[in-house]
């Protein structure tokens, strides 16, 4: 299928969807580039890949956005300087042409977030299994532990900075096992695998972790399973199945849940969790609904909000903390599962049918409910990653980076902000050779 400057299909001559137009609209070149072209100064201190996870399908389509086969951007610093080198996981799918989707593990588009445990990177999406690429991103393949992982595997895994544990789920949205809990020891085996008890299959697009627990949120995004045979939209929003918060210990089972009613909503992306005494803390990136008019009704925007688990009373205490509309949140990995002070989101934009990225970072502040604003010019962003100086320092001693794109120039960069001086110019701009499309998840992977 091929595509005019216009965006239209010259065979069908039909608009694109938005998924698969302007910045959306996928890339095929595989390339490697050294000597990046930089405005500023990379600092010396940075030493790593920068590697982020995003939708392309190969064959120019896909009928939804998060259906687009998995390509992984990896951009190198060091000394200073710059490279990049972008690879497609090469799954079943991909080599089928794209889009082959089942409910077979191995179908994954594994598109949505690419993460290293135990020395091993994994690409990740949440309906299937995961695959493990090399730090050159050549794909090694399917990975089952040996037959541990039984289903699908969150895009959205815990890497536990104390313990060094990897904790993760996989939800089913069809019964009667509805979810999965997996642990992971420092040395990468899985240690533990535990069935959840849900009454309804619900989207769990990620959880919550602190020093002792886990936070499962059963929020309202359900699977009608005759609509799926119908041809209708599978998921849609589901007030009536009401939204609850379960507090497991991270070695326990589904006995050990303790369930908390709070008012309907959703969340794709928690900011953090902690624990302070008997409470445990959850800043997340809240939405009002998700879905609410079906599976292709992504739009929705989330806000920061507050809850605040008491478990002595058993009552939990709702907190809307800002009223911008922002998501991709992240913090000082060192401090996942951590009392937190910063936290960073990226703006949405505002078009109202897809979830567009807008031209302001933000860093909140959550001791003060303060927000330090990046302004991007005329870049739209990304998931801000932080990435620590060196060992020890103070929480924001760092920078962020984010892949962004300029609307009016049409390039593509990785910016480089100085944490502590959020709000000025960038360190560094760090241009691409060619467009990286809007993608989803990454992380910061030093060197050694």
């Amino acid at each position: 299928m091929t595509t005019t400057e216009a965006g239209t299909t010259t065979d069908e001559s039909r608009e694109l969807p938005w998924h698969l137009t302007g910045n959306y609209g996928p890339i095929k070149e595989e390339l490697d580039a050294d000597n990046l072209e930089v405005e500023g100064s990379i600092p010396a201190e940075i030493d790593g890949q920068y590697m982020r996870n995003g939708f392309n399908p190969i064959s120019g389509w896909s009928d939804h956005w998060f259906f687009g086969d998995g390509m992984i951007h990896a951009v190198d610093l060091r000394d200073g300087t710059a490279s990049i080198r972008n690879r497609y996981v090469q799954t079943p799918g991909l080599a089928a042409g794209g889009g082959a989707m089942s409910m077979d593990p191995k179908d994954s588009p594994a598109n949505t977030n690419v993460v290293r445990h135990a020395g091993r990177i994994f690409a990740l999406e949440e309906a299937h299994g995961m695959y493990e690429m090399d730090q050159d991103l050549n794909t090694i393949g399917l990975e089952t532990f040996d037959g541990g992982i039984v289903g699908p595997f969150t895009a959205h895994p815990k890497l536990c900075p104390t313990t060094g544990e990897m904790l993760a789920f996989g939800y089913n949205v069809v019964g009667p096992e509805y979810l999965r809990y997996y642990r992971f020891d420092a040395a990468g085996a899985l240690v533990q695998s535990e069935p959840i008890t849900l009454p309804a299959g619900v989207m769990i697009h990620d959880f919550n972790i602190t020093q002792n627990h886990v936070v499962w949120m059963d929020l309202p995004v359900c699977f009608d399973l005759e609509k799926a045979i119908g041809g209708e939209a599978p998921f849609g929003w589901t007030p009536d199945n009401g939204s609850r918060l379960g507090v497991m210990p991270r070695n326990g089972g589904d006995a050990d849940i303790r369930w908390f009613d709070i008012e309907p909503g959703y969340v794709l992306h928690p900011v953090n969790s902690w624990e302070e005494g008997d409470k445990i803390v959850l800043v997340v990136c809240r939405l009002d609904s998700f879905m609410d008019g079906g599976f292709d009704d992504i739009s929705g925007k989330a806000e920061l909000w507050r809850w605040t688990i008491d478990l002595t009373t058993g009552t939990v205490k709702e907190e809307h903390l800002d009223d911008r509309k922002s998501d991709f949140p992240r913090v000082n990995d060192r401090l996942v599962g951590l009392k937190t002070r910063f936290g960073y989101t990226q703006q949405l934009g505002h078009t109202p049918e897809n979830p567009s990225m807008g031209q302001e970072v933000y860093k909140y502040d959550l001791e003060t409910g303060e927000a330090e604003v990046h302004n991007l010019g005329n870049v739209n962003g990304g998931e801000p990653v932080f990435v620590p100086r060196g060992e020890g320092g103070a929480e924001d001693d760092g920078w962020v980076v984010l892949l962004g794109h300029d609307v009016e120039t049409d390039r593509s960069e990785l910016r480089i902000i100085d944490a502590q001086d959020f709000s000025g110019a960038p360190v560094a701009r760090v241009f691409t050779p060619q467009r990286v499309p809007y993608g989803s998840h990454g992380n910061w992977m030093p060197r050694g």
